[in-house]
């Protein structure tokens, strides 16, 4: 699967209408994330970042879900990054430092069963880790650990909520290939493989 493809993949948004940039300001966290969806798709990247930026600097007393939303702002300077190459690095280095923050956050909560947020983020540094030149033994093993801990949090056979059951070994499965690939890049990286620790984000 090519990295435009995956890319596409963890962008994992319900959508429910259809908003464009020149409308007033979202009225909630889910339409600010629709719209930044859809300001990606059309390649207004800063402007989709921004969306959201706005919405947790204008609800700062709601910071439940700011490390999903963290991590779907690093989803898009992935995305810029990969189609902007003039201005890649940059767009490399502020993604990873909206995945720290999004790690910072999601590690002061008590993550519940279930949670798919690790996944998410294991899946972005992998991203990372593919597109770097200089960092891919760093976001590689962020990758790693993140799967590492992901698996645990998924419990039992199936998973219901809002009157629909989801089974749950399928993402036990896709995690699991996730993290074979990823010890398979660091291997051909020349990374040095560990056992994976228990996430220490960076201090940003």
């Amino acid at each position: 699967m090519d990295h435009a493809a995956r890319l596409a993949g963890l962008t994992l948004l319900t959508i429910c209408s259809t908003l464009c940039a020149c409308q007033k300001p979202p009225r909630s966290r889910g339409e600010a994330v629709t719209r930044m969806v859809q300001l990606q798709e059309s390649g207004h990247y800063d402007d989709a970042v921004r969306v959201v930026e706005n919405w947790m600097n204008q609800h700062q007393n709601d910071t439940s879900q700011n490390d999903f939303l963290h991590l779907q702002i690093a989803i898009v300077l992935i995305s810029k990054a990969y189609h902007k190459q003039s201005t890649r690095d940059e767009s490399l280095d502020n993604a990873a430092s909206h995945l720290e923050r999004a790690l910072n956050l999601y590690a002061a909560k008590k993550p519940e069963d279930e949670d798919t947020t690790l996944f998410g983020i294991g899946g972005a540094y992998e991203i990372l880790g593919d597109l770097s030149k200089n960092d891919k033994c760093r976001f590689f093993g962020k990758a790693r650990t993140a799967f590492d801990e992901q698996l645990p949090l998924i419990k039992g056979d199936s998973y219901t909520a809002y009157g629909k059951t989801v089974a749950l070994e399928p993402l036990r499965v896709e995690i699991r290939k996730h993290l074979k690939s990823v010890e398979d890049k660091s291997a051909q990286a020349g990374c040095s493989v560990t056992c994976s620790p228990k996430f220490s984000p960076d201090k940003t």
